[in-house]
């Protein structure tokens, strides 16, 4: 049998026990994919820290999302992140980012338009995630979001106008690229 298939094969018997109703095999699976997982095991686990009432199970999610190291599991983050299905969870999905210490750098854009549009705790940790960036950015998107966010504070409510300009101040303090 071919690597792949094995490889498959192993990731379809983890997500099956992932989702089983048995809480040592859910503990099991979370383990498993410590080893063996990759970013087609992040939406599982998104689903299943929704799904699931059981604080040590969600605990055992949030340790192995918070201790991720594979910035290839970035873009699946940021796609999921705008899922209806995930908007109860959002500033949680937002604060893998920062927990993990993973480069989201390249997805700017996409987190300063969910601040916008999102509640109060999602500023905060997409705050928190801009906060940490050391890389250099286009001064052309920077310029756009400082834009978007100029038109975001003139309609927020007190409390996320401070947010949004906390973040505006942060963009304009971050390396530009000319």
């Amino acid at each position: 049998m071919k690597e792949g298939n094995v490889k498959n094969n192993r990731l379809d018997n983890i997500f099956k026990d992932l989702n089983s109703t048995d809480k040592t095999k859910i503990t099991t699976a979370i383990k498993q994919l410590r080893k063996h997982g990759n970013a087609k095991a992040i939406e599982p686990l998104f689903d299943k820290y929704i799904s699931s009432e059981n604080e040590i199970i969600k605990e055992d999610i949030s340790s192995l999302l918070f201790d991720l190291k594979d910035e290839s599991v970035v873009a699946e983050i940021i796609r999921l992140m705008s899922k209806t299905k995930f908007e109860t969870i959002k500033p949680f999905i937002i604060s893998i980012l920062w927990q993990a210490a993973i480069d989201s750098s390249n997805f700017i854009s996409d987190l300063v338009k969910e601040a916008i549009k999102g509640d109060y705790m999602t500023c905060i940790e997409v705050l928190t995630v801009i906060e940490s960036y050391d890389s250099s950015f286009n001064e052309e998107e920077i310029e756009d979001l400082k834009f978007d966010l100029d038109e975001a504070i003139d309609e927020a409510d007190v409390e996320k106008q401070k947010l949004l300009i906390t973040i505006k101040s942060v963009l304009e303090e971050l390396n530009i690229e000319y």
